[in-house]
């Protein structure tokens, strides 16, 4: 049994992480064995007999996390990754160890006497605590910048180049329909890529006056063929939908979904956006369906991306928010219902990274009318 697979079969794959996610995590871990084991340490054994790494042992690993694995530069030397990530493959280490420890920890007898079980079990937790503060002290915070959606006028440049038949639209003629469709569903209901690349089509009520979408989990279906299974991050909801979009999608699926000769394949599977050659659409033709947006669309900006029409559509609820009279949304309801339409815990507070362009408009404007005020008399001391 090798402990590393029994981790991410459990903490990893099954708790429905995305596969960019799990590798990451994993490629930490393989360097921490990879590291231990030329410096003759065996990694399980120190776990298992509550040892973990000295501090020197801690600090020298963490500075071989930071270096980008199989990567040099033109002298030859070693790349190092930023601090984010550098901090994130830390971090998975630390994860590891404490799920592995927690594993030999439980067949500690803890009592509330001073026995021997009991000393063992707290020296172990200490220890621990010990290595993870090692592991994770030092590293520099990141940079911050803010993430910005698309304003009014990008939008309305993004919209025309999507158009099926726009003098705009980049993208080959037979294809346009579902670029159309996709970036569109991206657009109106601000789900993440994989979300949308996930959905199937008995996810989808087009038909009636208040069609719907279902948004779901489905890590590790065994029915999705893809390399790199796109996975719904966020909780899932049903959404409904405006009839335009409805219709939209309505005539994607009837009139080009299964049309075999310009999508061959696509009536094998449920999936509702798919490839040119009819299998499940890939997470790598959406990010190059952007590439060619920003790259041939002029008035795009060069951070356009599909996860940009996530913000961009929290900074258009802001607005339908900010619009409503004050006595109609009560306190704490606004939160509550961003969180639902993203599909974040009802207590999460994301929505303040996602409006980031409302919440500097709203700034400017009333630093704006302030300094009016200020110049007509009328400030307030």
């Amino acid at each position: 049994m090798w402990w590393p697979n029994i981790f991410h079969a459990n903490e990893l794959r099954d708790a429905g992480h995305s596969y960019s996610h799990q590798k990451r995590t994993m490629s930490a871990v393989v360097t921490a064995f990879n590291w231990t084991f030329e410096r003759g340490i065996d990694l399980e054994a120190c776990i298992a007999a509550f040892e973990y790494l000295s501090d020197g042992d801690a600090k020298s690993l963490q500075r071989a996390l930071r270096r980008n694995q199989g990567v040099a530069d033109d002298d030859g030397g070693s790349v190092m990754v930023g601090p984010g990530y550098w901090d994130a493959r830390c971090r998975a280490v630390v994860r590891y160890v404490r799920w592995r420890a927690g594993a030999a920890m439980h067949k500690l007898v803890r009592t509330e006497a001073e026995d021997p079980p009991a000393y063992l079990y707290t020296m172990a937790e200490r220890q621990l605590e010990k290595f993870a503060d090692g592991m994770l002290s030092g590293i520099p915070k990141p940079d911050e910048f803010e993430t910005l959606g698309l304003d009014e006028r990008q939008l309305a440049i993004l919209r025309d180049a999507i158009e099926p038949g726009s003098t705009t639209n980049p993208f080959e003629k037979k294809h346009q329909f579902r670029n159309f469709a996709l970036i569109l569903t991206l657009y109106e209901l601000g789900t993440r890529k994989g979300e949308a690349l996930g959905l199937m089509k008995q996810d989808l009520s087009l038909h009636g006056p208040e069609p719907t979408i279902d948004i779901h989990r489905r890590q590790n279906n065994p029915d999705d063929p893809r390399a790199r299974p796109p996975a719904a991050k966020t909780r899932a909801r049903r959404l409904p939908i405006s009839l335009a979009l409805a219709h939209v999608l309505d005539v994607w699926l009837t009139e080009h979904n299964n049309d075999d000769e310009r999508y061959p394949g696509a009536k094998r599977h449920g999936y509702v956006f798919v490839s040119e050659l009819g299998r499940p659409i890939a997470e790598s033709t959406v990010e190059a369906m952007f590439v060619t947006l920003r790259t041939k669309v002029e008035g795009l900006p060069p951070w356009t991306t599909a996860h940009r029409l996530r913000h961009s559509f929290n900074d258009r609820l802001s607005e339908a928010i900010d619009d409503q009279p004050d006595n109609v949304l009560r306190e704490g309801v606004e939160q509550r219902m961003r969180n639902f339409l993203n599909g974040w815990s009802k207590t999460s507070e994301q929505g303040e990274h996602y409006r980031q362009r409302f919440i500097k408009e709203k700034a400017g404007s009333l630093l704006l009318r302030l300094q009016k005020l200020s110049a007509e008399g009328n400030s307030r001391s």
